[in-house]
């Protein structure tokens, strides 16, 4: 066979150079005809066909300058690489992967240095949008500003223009009086009544104007309310929506750690159960196979006895003796198997022991209620601090009662661990499914908020500009009042200066040879009309110094409330930092219950390792060796008479070591894990607690 096998090995090594010679031929082959058509080609190309060269001859012949073709004449390609890499190819396939995974490394480096600057950009990106609002809202506040000041300064400018017009008009109806003009052809009169009345009348227009102007901004006003106010609402509802998202979503979180825990502790459990079976398996095989042993030994030994029976009736003593072991041998088969009916009071002794465990849990969970409990009580006084926070602190306590249901619930799954393991994978299969479906709608929650925030802001944002302009108008409005006012005040100063006229004409006429004095009263009266115009200049600049005045308050007042905007913003972020320091407090703690619950299982498996290692230790220690007549190692036997060397080993007592090293590891156990696990928790929640006081 191994002759065969070592002459078809030589027949497939020579096949297979064989077929290695007949493709490194091929491939010469092959390379050799592209040698040719490369040389044909260069030929074809360099004109050196009989063709060619009778046409170069006769081109020559010609006159015509026509270079020559050029023949190669270099050697062959010498090897495989050489042809390979000349026509573009590529031979060391190593070297170029070992290049193209450098390659893919230096690319995932850098998209990894992409990615990591791309939180830095955003961060740049935002606080670029963020001075830009501000500054797009300083623009507006300045925009606001200069057109304020642009009116008053157009009102202030009016004002002397009219002013200027009076003067004038008191200057030339002076004139005119001087040269004795009446007031029923002064020109000057006429003119100055002619454009009272048309300020009077643009008054009114511009009045009229201003005040349609201010209902429709007030109705704009109006409807803007209602959308803030429908935003608001909107905005709340959205809020209410992404907090009862977060609620689900860490209602959600708690539900898949408290699904897995449940799933350690059962798989955990079941383990435990899974190593007691099989230790109680091996030690009931075990004394099966002990008492078989046994059995036969006895059997034999009755044949043994009879033979001699059969034999010697002279040894009757001896047969009486054997019967004598042979009832004893009967009499251990009854306490064995009285033994192996005691073995159900011993499996109801371990379902007590399961049940005071059980026990032992129900308790550790009344101390963790305490201890949630302490933390609740911690929780309210945080209430009590943080008013604006009660709702995430009802948050917390809601957190909280769900942790003592979950402790309930892992309770009642740990009495119940094979039943329902596989419903707790499942439940571990789908509930992360549905937290990153409560994750997804938490997130479109914040959006919704973010974009409802948005719209508040930018509906904000247009009831300050409407409100600017509602002040803008009313500060026209105002000017216009001015205006018809000092129309109004012009009107009568100019009645006042014809009446005056009028009565100096009468005074004239009554008596002509007071002439002079009359000229002088005139010319006093035009000096009055312009001390009076010069008075109405001094209002308006006092007005318009008033209303410089009224905007430095203002803005005093803008200020102020910005001063006090930002220490509620102080106030808001210092809560928000608290409430942020008591939830991490809660986690904390709930991560110190987690760490205890894993210590509390790892202890109870190193407790199932030492006791399988009892188990498997027991057996080789506890079973009996097979009998050998010369060196039998006997117990102590009861008063019975002696037996001869030749009687078999007595056989072993029932095996009670595993419920002995129960009994030794229940009684030894229980109160080192009870203080270790006061030792544990007490100091963690003491300086928890000392945290969060400080």
């Amino acid at each position: 066979m191994s002759k065969n096998s070592k002459a078809s090995g030589v027949d497939q090594e020579e096949g297979e150079g064989k077929k290695s010679d007949s493709t490194q031929i091929n491939v010469d082959r092959n390379l050799g005809e592209t040698d040719i058509k490369a040389a044909k080609v260069g030929n074809l190309e360099g004109g050196n066909s009989p063709h060619r060269k009778s046409e170069h001859t006769k081109a020559s012949g010609d006159g015509k300058n026509v270079s020559r073709g050029l023949v190669d004449t270099a050697a062959p390609f010498e090897s495989v690489k050489e042809a390979v890499t000349k026509f573009g190819g590529i031979v060391d396939w190593k070297a170029h992967k070992s290049l193209a995974l450098e390659r893919q490394k230096q690319v995932q480096l850098e998209l990894e240095k992409a990615a990591a600057e791309i939180p830095e950009f955003q961060r740049r990106s935002a606080a670029a949008e963020k001075a830009k609002m501000e500054a797009l809202l300083e623009l507006e506040t300045t925009k606001r500003t200069i057109e304020e000041l642009k009116l008053s300064l157009e009102s202030s400018q009016r004002a002397e223009a009219q002013a200027k017009q009076d003067s004038e008009l008191a200057q030339l109806r002076a004139a005119e009086m001087e040269r004795g003009i009446a007031a029923d052809a002064s020109v000057a009169a006429k003119t100055q009544l002619e454009v009272a009345r048309a300020r009077h009348v643009a008054a009114k227009d511009e009045l009229a104007a201003v005040r349609d102007e201010l209902e429709g901004l007030r109705a704009q006003l109006v409807a803007l309310a209602a959308e803030q106010a429908a935003a608001a609402e909107r905005a709340a509802t959205v809020v209410f929506a992404a907090r009862e998202a977060e609620r689900a979503a860490e209602e959600l979180t708690l539900e898949l750690i408290m699904a897995k825990e449940a799933l350690e502790a059962a798989q955990a459990a079941h383990l435990e159960a899974e190593e007691h079976r099989i230790g109680a398996s091996m030690a009931r095989d075990q004394d099966l196979f002990n008492w078989d042993k046994e059995l036969k030994q006895a059997q034999e030994e009755v044949d043994h006895l009879g033979e001699q029976l059969a034999q010697a009736r002279d040894l009757k003593s001896t047969l009486e003796a054997a019967t004598g072991s042979l009832v004893g041998l009967k009499g251990e088969l009854a306490a064995f198997t009285e033994a192996a009916l005691t073995q159900e009071p011993e499996d109801k002794k371990e379902l007590d022991e399961v049940k005071v465990s059980i026990e032992k849990a129900r308790e550790e969970v009344n101390f963790l209620k305490v201890a949630s409990a302490s933390l609740a009580a911690e929780l309210e006084k945080e209430n009590a601090a943080l008013a604006p926070m009660r709702q995430r602190e009802g948050m917390a306590s809601v957190a909280v009662a769900s942790l003592e249901m979950e402790l309930e619930r892992v309770n009642a799954e740990i009495e119940a661990a094979k039943s329902k393991e596989k419903g707790a994978r499942e439940d571990m299969v789908e509930l992360p499914r549905e937290l990153q479906r409560a994750a997804m709608e938490a997130d479109e929650a914040r959006s919704a908020a973010l974009a409802a925030q948005e719209e508040l802001r930018k509906a904000r944002e247009e009831l300050e500009q409407v409100s600017a302009t509602v002040n803008t108008v009313e500060s026209r409005l105002l000017a216009a009042v001015k205006e018809m006012e000092a129309a109004k005040a012009t009107e009568k100063l100019a009645a006042a200066a014809a009446r005056a006229l009028q009565e100096s004409e009468q005074a004239a006429i009554m008596e002509p040879a007071a002439g002079e004095g009359g000229g002088a009263a005139v010319t006093l009266r035009a000096r009055e009309a312009e001390e009076l115009a010069s008075e109405k200049v001094s209002a308006a600049v006092s007005q318009i110094e008033v209303a410089k005045a009224s905007e430095t308050r203002s803005l005093e007042a803008l200020a102020a409330a910005m001063a006090e905007l930002a220490v509620k913003k102080e106030a808001l972020k210092a809560a928000t930092e608290r409430a942020d320091k008591a939830k991490e407090g809660k986690l904390a703690v709930e991560q110190e219950l987690r760490a205890w619950r894993s210590e509390h299982v790892q202890r109870r498996k190193s407790g199932v390792g030492a006791r399988s290692a009892a188990v498997a230790a027991a057996p080789s220690a506890n079973s009996p060796q097979p009998p050998s007549p010369p060196t039998v190692v006997e117990e102590p036997p009861p008063p019975k008479p002696a037996a001869p060397p030749t009687y078999p080993a007595e056989p072993s007592p029932p095996k009670t070591y595993l419920r002995e090293s129960r009994e030794g590891d229940a009684a030894a156990a229980p109160p080192e894990t009870k203080a270790r696990k006061k030792k544990s928790l007490f100091p963690r929640l003491s300086t928890f607690l000392g945290k969060k006081k400080t």
